[in-house]
Parts: structure tokens; sequence; C-alpha cells
């Protein structure tokens, strides 16, 4: 869970990344501010949904070796400690599953106080600014409210529907006055700050990322672009209005969320008022747009999306009933790697494929992983000893149409039983029933008897079947030729009727 959360954030990162490359190379000189506005918001949005938007199978797809079976790509194998409705709990082969797991938890407490400390950022912003209006006298124009403030060193900027004011612009001519308050009104209108409340809430999502600052920034030129282009459409000469910003050139607001009047970017925000007006023909860099997100969405949905088989071979291997699908190519080649235990001759006799057979991938995970006649793969070591035995299977769609079966194995050490203790049994002793018991300390480990063990328990009818616990203890000795294991068979008697 958490590391498919981890993907999640890298997937999404990579599209903010590309789709800000888009941006920069492509629209951000362009006077068709709506359209550049959409792109934006648009961009923030997909990156945060087009990561959940997976496509199993696709990377296959790219490649043209995808199979018309459910499992094209490597076959997972989860291996089963005991049959029925009692699973015993997979042993531990040493510390890197546990560094993994305390690596996974230090970078989501990291994650998670990097979150918390935008967040609280972002709520003083908003706290702050609720104080403003409800601390300094309002004038209700009906589209928007000013808020007159006593400090004369604040530039005009607006939040929501208020548009904040200091002495310094109570002091200017009627016309100013009426250029600032349409300016404003823009931002009011067109509910910017709307823009840059999504992108604060994205930005504590996504802290870490340095492209949400860009994103911000992009997203509040636009908005001044935008109100600039009403001011100056509404006077007959765009000199008067580049005069208004000049004099009221200031620094930014105490706030992320508001919009300045006249901010750091006055100069640009001058050129772009000047500049002609985009030709129609640089309108169509937008269907650029679209190979664009395509790009993001199949880059996340190959790395993202887990491979069909991936969800069908864990069902299988727990005995699920679902039919398997109709196999739609034949074996080709079956190699093996790293076995040393048993030959190659072996190992196909207990896999029962051969080439030529139709390919299934249920049927491939079942001979690898547990067959009820105990022919399985896996049985083989692991009923000789072999406790840390695994494979890893994986299928090559060949030009041919025929599918290539790969099996590289790790045999681990052999590991013999030392200590077999019972607990829970209250009415009959533990070495009564050892006795019943086929397991003996010296011996091979063996995941046969420990399950002719755990059906003998529970047919001595004082045991709940349902509640038969194996749990392994593997005792690691790397100056030795062996490990041993350690066995605790956890019982629950059965209540008294």
């Amino acid at each position: 869970m958490l590391s498919n959360f981890l993907v999640y954030l890298a997937e999404a990162s990579f599209c903010l990344a590309v789709f800000a490359l888009a941006y920069r190379l492509l629209l951000a000189r362009l006077t068709y501010f709506t359209a550049n506005r959409a792109y934006l918001l648009g961009a923030l949005a997909a990156s945060v949904v087009i990561p959940l938007l997976a496509f199993p199978g696709l990377a296959g797809l790219l490649a043209g070796s995808v199979s018309d079976s459910p499992a094209a790509g490597p076959l997972p194998l989860q291996l089963s400690w005991a049959a029925g409705a009692t699973a015993a709990p997979a042993p531990s082969t040493g510390a890197g599953p546990d560094l993994t797991a305390r690596l996974m938890s230090g970078l989501l407490a990291l994650y998670g106080l990097g979150a918390l400390h935008k967040l609280r950022a972002a709520a003083r912003n908003l706290r702050g600014l609720t104080q403003l209006v409800k601390r300094h006298p309002n004038t209700d124009l009906g589209a928007f409210a000013i808020v007159h403030l006593p400090a004369p060193g604040l530039p005009a900027f607006s939040f929501g529907r208020h548009v904040f004011l200091s002495p310094l612009h109570e002091a200017l001519s009627a016309e100013e006055r009426q250029q600032l308050l349409l300016h404003e009104g823009v931002h009011v209108r067109q509910k910017h700050t709307l823009d840059l409340l999504l992108a604060e809430a994205l930005g504590v999502l996504f802290w870490f990322n340095g492209l949400l600052p860009y994103f911000r920034q992009q997203l509040k030129t636009v908005h001044e672009y935008l109100a600039d282009e009403a001011v100056a459409r509404a006077q007959t000469s765009p000199r008067p209005y580049g005069e208004l910003l000049i004099k009221l050139a200031a620094r930014q607001p105490p706030f992320a969320l508001a919009h300045a009047f006249s901010n750091q970017q006055i100069f640009l925000r001058i050129k772009m008022l000047t500049q002609p007006t985009s030709s129609p023909m640089q309108k169509l860099r937008f269907l650029l747009v679209l190979p664009v997100f395509a790009f993001a969405w199949a880059a996340t949905a190959c790395t993202g999306a887990p491979a069909p088989g991936e969800v069908a071979a864990p069902a299988a291997a727990a005995g699920a009933t679902a039919a398997p699908a109709a196999a739609a190519s034949r074996i080709g080649r079956i190699t093996w790697l790293g076995n040393t235990y048993l030959s190659t001759v072996e190992l196909n006799e207990a896999l029962g494929l051969k080439p030529g057979d139709a390919y299934d991938s249920a049927a491939v995970v079942q001979r690898l992983n547990y067959d009820p006649s105990g022919r399985d793969v896996a049985s083989r070591y692991m009923n000789n000893g072999y406790l840390f035995f695994s494979v890893k299977p994986s299928a090559t769609r060949q030009p041919d149409g025929t599918t290539d079966l790969a099996f590289t194995i790790d045999e681990g050490r052999k590991a013999r039983l030392r200590i077999i203790s019972i607990v829970g049994n209250k009415k009959t002793t533990t070495t009564a029933l050892l006795k019943l018991l086929p397991l003996r300390s010296g011996e091979d480990f063996s995941r046969d008897k420990l399950m002719e063990s755990q059906r003998l328990l529970a047919q001595q009818g004082e045991f709940d079947p349902t509640k038969i616990s194996i749990i392994p203890k593997p005792v690691m000795r790397p100056d030795m030729p062996t490990d041993f294991v350690d066995i605790d068979l956890v019982l629950t008697e059965k209540a008294k009727p």
C-alpha cells in the first residue's frame, strides 16, 4: 500500500514535469490568456487523475509482446504453506523485507510531516485573510466588497470577492481608482481565487515538488494578464494604465493566495499589454496539448498498472475456481536458471508442460506453486528441506505466436527441524500430540509433513480446524551448511456445547 502511494506521487510528479515543459515551450508567450489558464488548470487536474487511469497490459502492447491470455508479463508466485482455509504465515528469510518496510514507513512519515507543515502554512494564510476582512471596515459594491486597510504600505490585492485597498489607493484620481477597481473586479468575476486554492491544495499533496510553485506563479501571471487585458480594452490607449502600474509598483502582498494589483512582474505585464496579439495560426499550438496528455497517460499506465497476470495469479494460487482464460497461444521454449538440486529434466517433469502445449497462465502458476497431487515444482523442493525456495517466472510472446517460459530459481539454503512446540492444548498433553505427528527434530523441513500434521490435529475433534496455525521460525546459521527452523503449532480448543 505504501509503495503504491509513493509510485502514485512519482507518476503525478512526472506528469507535472511534462505539462510544465510543454507550457513553457509552446504556450507561455501566447496572448490567448483564457486558453492558457484552462491549460494550466487542466494540467494540474490531469496530473492528479492520469496516474489513476491504469491500462493493464499497455506496456506489453506498445512493445508488441502482449498475449491474448491474461498473463503476458511476468507471472508472480505466492507460495502457500497450508491447504484449505488455514494458511500458515510465510517464513521470514532475513532482515531485507523489514528494512524495506522501515524505509517505506520512514518515507511516509517524512512525507506526512512535510504535508502537515505545508497545510499549516496554507491555513495560516487563509486565517490571516479572513481576519483582515473581519477586523477592518468593508464597503459592499455588489459585485465585490472593498476592505479598507489602515496600513499605507500594502499594495492593492484581492481574495475571493474582497478587494483590499490602503489609504494610498484612496488618494488616487477618480480615473485611476476606476482602473484599479476594474482590474480587481476581473479577478473577482472570473473567480481567480479558486485557481489559487486548487494550486495551494495540490501544493500540500505535492509539497516536495518544485513545479507546484511554478504552476501557481504562472496562474497568477495569467490572471494578471486577463485583468490587464480587460482594463486595456476599456481604454483608448494602454499608456495611462501602464503608468498606473508603474506608479503603484510595490512589494508582494503578505499572503500567497492574494492577487496584487502591481507586483514584481510589472514590466512583463506592460510588455504583454503592448505586444501584438498572437496570430490565429499560433492557436494551433493548443492541438499539441492532446499528444502531450496522451504521452503522460501512456507513460504512467505502462509503469504503474499491474499486468493482468499479476491479478489472476494470486487468485489461482489461493485455490480460486474461476475458469482460466482461453489459451491464445502455444508454449515455445522452456528454460530454467539457477537450479542445482534438480536437473532441467526433473523440473520439466514436475512442471508437467512441454513445448507445443496450450499456454495457460493459471495452470503454470498452479504447477509451480501448489498442486493437490504434490507434483508441483515447489513441493519437489520444499518437501526436501528447501524452506527458502522461490521461483520467478516470466512469459514472453514471440513473433510466431508462441509464448516462451523462463523460470529463475533461488533454491536457498536447506533447513532442518529443530524445536517443535504446540500451544493452546489443555486436554491432551504436548507429548501425546507430538507422537501423532510426522514431524521429528533433526529431519529436513517438509511442507507435506506440515500439512499432514495440520490434518491430523484437525481430526482429533477437540481443536477448531479453522484455527490451527503453523508458524515457522527460521534460525539462520551462516557458518554452517544448513539452517534450522522451529515450528510452533498454535491450536484453539473447541468451545464446550
